[in-house]
This record gives structure tokens, C-alpha cells and sequence, in this order.
């Protein structure tokens, strides 16, 4: 098993035992982006991505062995805007979720005219195996 199987993840968090990191500069900020993907992607980062991230921060910090900044680091290097809503998003933006729901009924092929949509940030990192 390796030290980046979800369930070792967990564990480690919960007992607060730290992960393993190799002798050189690129080992720790490459092993916390593994630990985010892992943790990022078993939460439910598709409909509420900024929660995620900050039950991710959240249970890293409470682990102890990486700070903020780091953490906000990889997730900074990760994020992309999208007009491609979340629930999350959409219910903290009730004008644009009614704006959608009224350009996918009743003017499916309608071009947005009001110069630049708002756009969420989401989070993309690569899948571990």
C-alpha cells in the first residue's frame, strides 16, 4: 500500500502521524498536492468546491505537518475560472442561477450580451492512482 492510498491519508491525519518525505525541495510541496488531490477528490468537490477546500485545509491543518500558506499555495496553482457552475456558487448567486436557468429555457441559442459572465474558481489536480 502507498503512502498516498486514501485510507493511510485518513489514518495519518487522525493520528496525526506525519507523512513521508524524501530528502530534497520538490518532495514536500509534490507530496501535498497528492494528499489535497486525494483528500479533494473523495469530498464533494463537483457541487461545492470552495467547502472542500476548506475541509481540506481544515483536516491538514489539524494534522500539523503543512501551514497555510503552503496548503493555499497548491490550491492557488490549481485553480481555474469557469463559467461551468457549482450548486455551491449558484445558491451563493441567487442573480446568476435564475440568469441560467432563463437562458437554458426560454433562449437556449441566445448569446450572453452583457460583456463578461461572472466566473467561479475551481480546483483541478491530477488524479492519483
Amino acid at each position: 500500500m502507498s503512502q498516498y492510498d486514501l485510507n493511510l491519508i485518513i489514518q495519518k491525519i487522525k493520528e496525526r502521524t506525519p507523512f513521508e518525505l524524501k530528502d530534497n525541495e520538490r518532495s514536500r510541496p509534490r507530496t501535498l498536492r497528492v494528499i489535497i488531490s486525494k483528500l479533494f477528490y473523495s469530498l464533494d468537490y463537483e457541487n461545492e468546491p470552495q467547502a472542500t477546500r476548506e475541509k481540506v485545509t481544515q483536516l491538514l491543518l489539524y494534522h500539523g505537518q503543512f501551514g497555510r500558506e503552503e496548503i493555499d499555495g497548491i490550491f492557488q496553482s490549481s485553480a481555474k475560472k469557469t463559467t461551468a457552475y457549482s450548486r455551491e456558487f449558484l445558491k451563493q448567486h441567487p442573480e446568476i442561477a435564475r440568469a441560467e436557468a432563463l437562458k437554458s429555457k426560454e433562449f437556449p441559442d441566445e448569446e450572453e450580451g452583457e460583456g463578461e459572465k461572472v466566473k467561479e474558481i475551481k480546483y483541478i489536480f491530477p488524479h492519483y492512482a
